[in-house]
């Protein structure tokens, strides 16, 4: 990302810079707990309580912590250090899963790496420990690395068994159905909803998705 108007990190003098602060948030798909809109708020008591100014915010909407691919937000983050256009001394991260829950932990180490080489300083606001790399704080982040991607992990784990699960009850689990075939959605009950046409979607967790018969030209075809 090129931000023509701000100023180079060499041209502000140093005490200043330290005292400017950019802001990283993500969400994910879910977990309304980790909304951009809470982060930013946290982020932003912490940066009154240590007298840091937020002079720029990157994030990513809606993007997996697992990989960097697609992460718009911390690709610039990463671009913006490494060719010195950060006006800042330090980023501002809610968490250390906000960060990533990347499955290989040296690769969230790897990118804190680079911004801490290129003068910028991650300051995760909610932990407890201070990122000031002593031994406990690095034995503490390292624990928080090792959980966040344990977490994904997890939940992959259980989402398939889970989706494996219904899908042997006979509800089904996504996609367009076959010619012949139309879905229907039932309640926890398992009184009909109705048919749903292409496009629609299931707005309660607690409803499922069954196969019936489509129209009797489309059943003959087939």
């Amino acid at each position: 990302m090129v931000h023509a108007l701000v100023p180079h990190k060499s041209l502000l003098p140093k005490a200043q810079r330290a005292r400017r602060a950019a802001q990283y948030v993500r969400m994910s798909t879910d977990y309304q707990q980790y909304s951009i809109a809470n982060q930013m708020a946290a982020i932003a008591a912490y940066a009154r309580k240590c007298e840091l100014e937020i002079v720029r915010t990157y994030r990513d909407d809606g993007k997996s912590g697992l990989h960097i691919k697609n992460r718009t937000g911390l690709l610039d983050l990463i671009d913006d250090v490494q060719c010195g256009r950060t006006d800042f001394g330090c980023v501002l991260v809610y968490d250390v899963s906000r960060w990533g829950r990347f499955q290989d932990v040296d690769e969230s180490a790897y990118y804190e790496f680079i911004c801490k080489r290129g003068g910028v300083k991650v300051i995760y606001c909610a932990e407890l420990f201070a990122n000031d790399g002593s031994l406990m704080s690095s034995i503490g982040k390292n624990v928080k690395r090792v959980m966040a991607a344990e977490w994904s992990r997890e939940r992959s784990e259980k989402v398939y068994a889970g989706a494996s699960l219904l899908a042997r009850m006979g509800f089904r689990q996504g996609g367009r159905p076959g010619v012949g075939l139309r879905r229907e959605l039932i309640d926890v009950t398992g009184r009909s909803r109705g048919v749903m046409q292409n496009g629609e979607r299931k707005c309660l967790q607690t409803d499922r998705v069954i196969l019936r018969p489509g129209p009797p030209e489309e059943v003959e075809v087939v």
